[in-house]
């Protein structure tokens, strides 16, 4: 089953090499905001991707390689960043939930948020309290902070996943952040559920 997941990885990594003219290098996306005029959000796929996948995220690299300008452009936000936040779970997520096969278009726009989400600002309990809403480019499905202020070695989480690898890649457009897991958008309906749709605690804007 194992050789099967890494001959698919082996078959897509082709894919994407071949699909390089196409979506590799450097673009910048127009993104949809409510209300405000659309925003230009410089993206390089191949360097992300890259990053990625010198840092061992394998599986996300070739993900984002083919449908990251698909998963920016296809949503209208609320902001008025031109900055993405993209966090990335790394290859055994994959196997788990046999996404041999690309993922979900929802799944990794479940994974981008449209705004500037440093160390510094998930690990600062005055910008991100424990409990607040992020926004991402799944319309009405936030993420939910959930790291524990209380001591200076609390490892920021969101979505109860812990965040496990800070700036796999950052070039002031797009951060990447490596996380434990895939998040679960099951947590925050469960839990947050006055979260869906409304703007408290948003930290969309940071």
């Amino acid at each position: 089953m194992a050789s099967s997941f890494f001959n698919f990885l082996l078959l897509l990594s082709v894919f994407s090499v071949l699909l390089l003219p196409i979506i590799g290098g450097e673009t910048s996306i127009a993104v949809d905001h409510n209300n405000n005029e659309p925003a230009q959000i410089r993206i390089d796929t191949e360097k992300i991707s890259q990053a990625l996948s010198d840092a061992g995220y394998l599986s996300m690299s070739l993900s984002l390689e083919v449908a990251l300008p698909t998963v920016i452009s296809s949503t209208t936000i609320n902001t008025s960043s031109s900055v993405i936040t993209i966090f990335a779970p790394p290859d055994d997520p994959f196997y788990k939930f046999k996404y041999y096969r690309q993922p979900p278009i929802t799944l990794l726009q479940y994974h981008v948020a449209p705004t500037k989400l440093d160390q510094e600002t998930l690990r600062s309990p005055a910008a991100t309290p424990h409990g607040s809403k992020i926004d991402t480019f799944l319309p009405g499905h936030p993420l939910v902070v959930t790291t524990q202020h209380n001591t200076t070695e609390a490892a920021a989480s969101i979505n109860g996943v812990q965040i496990t690898q800070w700036n796999i890649y950052n070039d002031g457009n797009v951060v990447v952040h490596g996380v434990a897991d895939f998040f679960d958008p099951a947590y925050q309906t469960i839990l947050y559920p006055w979260f869906d749709n409304s703007s408290c605690n948003n930290l969309t804007n940071v």
